[in-house]
């Protein structure tokens, strides 16, 4: 069991629940210097389980545990699906135990002067500031000591990393980079430094330690090619490069990262048929892979990966219904399924798979309505069920079901505004209730919601800019105001929103010329310029035509446009309704 994957691997963990209770209990427990139980609804307690932790120490790793737990679901946005929570909960607290213990020690020797002893009170009391400064005096120390202390440094600047988690996550993972610096090939401080780099938005820094983390397990596979453990580390480690590419708009290189993935996990699943975790790595190697097919118009390949993830998921849900991390899965299977249904126009199938999922996340909201995770899936699930019921003509029940949406997200961002995950989910609610509106006619009201959903995205979207979900959410934002405008006959304010919406689309697609939403993106916006007459020369507006009829053309040729998605002969007809001389 690894020893530490620090504070930001177990947040995503705690911030997702995944329950991992037995089926009497509904308590998972396990062991460490303090040990740590789960409840049903996803959530940590510390437990006094042998003689190396005392009661005092167990109450102050739960309060430090109690902020980790309030950073959880930040990471949500770069980790979707999540494993081990019990054992990754178990090295969080193992982590904190021995930062604490490190403090007293330190603060217990005859030399200790009153800013160590002090350091030691206020840890008792929840607060690490004095620690984390202590900690980092001694890893200094030992740092410019002797060779022979790097591990002790290194080990002292990941528990300062430990501490400061909850506080900064930006100094969190200068701590482990401190700790990587004095020794260099720690497979877990690397795993939780690569977390962390995503969550400060800095992918690039993310990608180099999780390919760290791979050289590594290669390494140890090259000597003992029958270690299952450091197989499925490698296999984790192709998967995290590859969520992070797809961040960075490699598609590509996203897909045959999570393929060298799948081809680890598939043999192990396949030899050892009851073996939750190896199921479970395969179900979500599928998934990302038809996460990424998707993004690149294969929609046939995705729903082939998801029904393959679905197939596999479906077993331990039956076996186990009160396992809430399998139906969860469960759920997402159907989901996924449902969006790759809705693109190829099969909204009869998507609705039916839409409400399995809401089915299962009606039970776990009920269950426990504290539980945000459970509470976010539901009002996802809602919406997508607003989504066909718009396409199907019925505006009354897709209205109702993004209420219900907008009403659970509304009380997700007022608990936590720095969660850039609720929020983004928020910016969407008022989008998708601004479209019912302008469908209805009614602009005004409907411009209301758009302007609230760009001041979240463009906050996002400056927050993050490689962030390349956030920068084509703007993009959309400035579309459906440009829309309204043009109705409303502000041609001004339109060309400038429309202006804006091309510019960071013609970014992304070049970022990734493999994404076939990116390039019809830059299609779309094209099409709206040269369908705008204010302030564009006749010559302007042909030319954009022409951009986006040349993109949906290229698409087309190499089979990457589907038939819904296919308006070049629109393209066509408005040009020829141009003046002759522009032909």
């Amino acid at each position: 069991m690894r020893r530490y994957r620090a504070a930001a691997a177990a947040l995503i963990s705690i911030g997702y629940v995944h329950a991992c209770e037995a089926a009497d209990s509904q308590l998972a427990t396990a062991s460490g210097p303090c040990g740590v139980a789960i409840n049903a609804s996803g959530q940590a307690h510390v437990i006094v389980n042998n003689d190396r932790c005392d009661s005092g120490t167990a109450a102050t790793v739960q309060k430090l545990l109690d902020d980790s737990q309030r950073l959880a679901q930040h990471l949500l946005d770069y980790q979707k699906s999540t494993d081990e929570q019990l054992a990754t909960l178990t090295r969080q607290v193992r982590e904190l135990t021995v930062a604490i213990t490190s403090v007293n020690a330190i603060a217990a020797e005859p030399n200790a002067n009153e800013a160590d002893k002090r350091a030691a009170e206020l840890l008792a009391q929840g607060d690490a500031s004095g620690a984390i400064a202590l900690l980092g005096r001694e890893a200094e120390q030992a740092r410019q000591s002797a060779l022979d202390t790097n591990q002790r440094a290194a080990d002292l600047y990941r528990q300062q990393a430990a501490l400061l988690t909850a506080r900064n996550v930006r100094k969190a993972l200068e701590a482990l980079a401190r700790s990587l610096e004095m020794v260099p090939d720690q497979f877990d401080t690397l795993w939780d430094a690569g977390d962390l780099g995503l969550l400060v938005g800095d992918t690039q820094r993310a990608k180099g330690y999780y390919t760290h983390m791979a050289e590594l397990a290669r390494a140890q596979i090259r000597s003992n090619p029958a270690n299952t453990k450091w197989q499925r580390d490698l296999s984790v480690s192709y998967n995290k490069i590859g969520d992070v590419l797809v961040f960075q708009g490699a598609g590509a290189g996203a897909l045959e990262a999570h393929r060298e993935a799948l081809a680890i996990a598939a043999p192990f699943a396949a030899r050892d048929p009851e073996n939750t975790q190896w199921q479970r790595d395969l179900s979500v190697t599928h998934e990302k892979i038809g996460n990424v097919l998707v993004t690149q118009g294969d929609g046939a390949g995705a729903l082939e990966a998801y029904r393959k993830s679905l197939a596999i998921r479906e077993m331990p849900a039956v076996r186990d219904p009160a396992n809430t991390e399998w139906q969860r899965d469960l759920s997402v299977s159907h989901n996924k399924i449902g969006d790759v249904l809705v693109a190829q126009g099969a909204g009869a199938g998507a609705l039916e798979a839409y409400r399995e999922a809401l089915v299962i996340r009606v039970m776990l909201a009920a269950r426990d309505p504290a539980n945000t995770q459970w509470q976010r899936d539901l009002s996802a699930s809602h919406e997508k069920i607003g989504n066909v019921l718009v396409a199907q003509g019925d505006s009354a029940g897709a209205l109702e079901a993004y209420r219900k949406a907008l009403a659970i997200r509304v009380k997700l961002a007022a608990l936590d505004s720095t969660n850039t995950q609720w929020q983004r989910d928020l910016s969407v609610s008022y989008d998708k209730i601004g479209d019912l509106l302008t469908a209805r006619g009614n602009r005004a009201r409907a411009l209301v919601e758009y302007r609230k959903a760009l001041a979240i995205a463009a906050a996002l979207a400056a927050r993050d800019p490689a962030n390349t979900q956030w920068q084509r959410d703007l993009s959309v934002n400035y579309d459906r105001i440009g829309n309204v405008l043009v109705a409303q006959g502000e041609g001004a304010g339109a060309l400038q929103t429309y202006r804006k919406s091309l510019a960071i689309r013609v970014a992304l697609a070049v970022r990734d010329p493999s994404n076939t939403q990116w390039q019809i993106d830059v299609a779309v916006s094209h099409s709206k310029l040269g369908m705008l007459a204010f302030g564009q020369t006749l010559e302007n507006r042909r030319e954009h035509l022409l951009r986006g009829k040349n993109i949906l053309l290229s698409l087309k040729s190499t089979g990457r446009l589907s038939p819904d998605q296919d308006h070049t002969v629109w393209f066509e007809q408005q040009l020829a309704k141009l003046p002759a001389e522009l032909q």
